[in-house]
């Protein structure tokens, strides 16, 4: 059965069409800038993997207002993030976990199951149409991919994978004894 397209969809990807970028990554500040206009572009979803989000800046002020910003745009909005570890975020990114405890129903932070704790590269994606792709977390080069829904798609089944095989790590919460 061929699937015909509604006028809005066909505007929507003609949109994207004439505003495609595509960039490669080649130093810290190139994947910084990425990171900024990604998440800046952001206006539904933020999905985020790495295996330790160590180059991410989530404690910076710059970084915890951009994300605030965009999770206060909508109570639909949904930040997601997997991580092999999850020490990065509980030791050293107060401002992450302050954003989590504030929009606990927006904030999901995932560790990956020891299955898939070899996977090794770094996906940001927002929105089902711009992606940051590096294909080791620990090495500068990468590639920012801007209004491209049919090329995203293939990494946010990469992501879709990832999350499937993680479960919720860090919560808005503390219990103790």
């Amino acid at each position: 059965m061929e699937e015909k397209l509604s006028l809005a969809q066909a505007a929507d990807i003609a949109e994207a069409a004439a505003l495609a970028q595509r960039r490669e990554l080649a130093s810290k500040a190139d994947f910084a800038a990425a990171l900024n206009e990604v998440t800046g572009l952001a206006r539904r979803t933020l999905r985020i993997f790495d295996p330790t989000v160590a180059e991410f800046g989530f404690n910076s002020p710059q970084r915890e207002e951009q994300l605030n910003r965009f999770l206060r745009a909508s109570r639909m909005n949904r930040l997601m993030i997997a991580v092999h570890d999850p020490q990065v975020i509980t030791l050293s990114s107060p401002r992450l976990l302050r954003l989590l405890r504030q929009f606990s129903h927006a904030v999901a932070i995932h560790r990956t199951n020891d299955a898939i704790r070899n996977i090794e590269d770094a996906l940001v994606i927002a929105d089902d149409l711009h992606y940051i792709r590096k294909p080791h977390f620990e090495r500068a080069r990468g590639v920012v991919t801007l209004h491209q829904p049919v090329e995203t798609r293939e990494w946010l089944n990469r992501f879709n994978a990832i999350w499937e095989q993680s479960t919720p790590s860090v919560s808005a919460t503390t219990i103790g004894l």
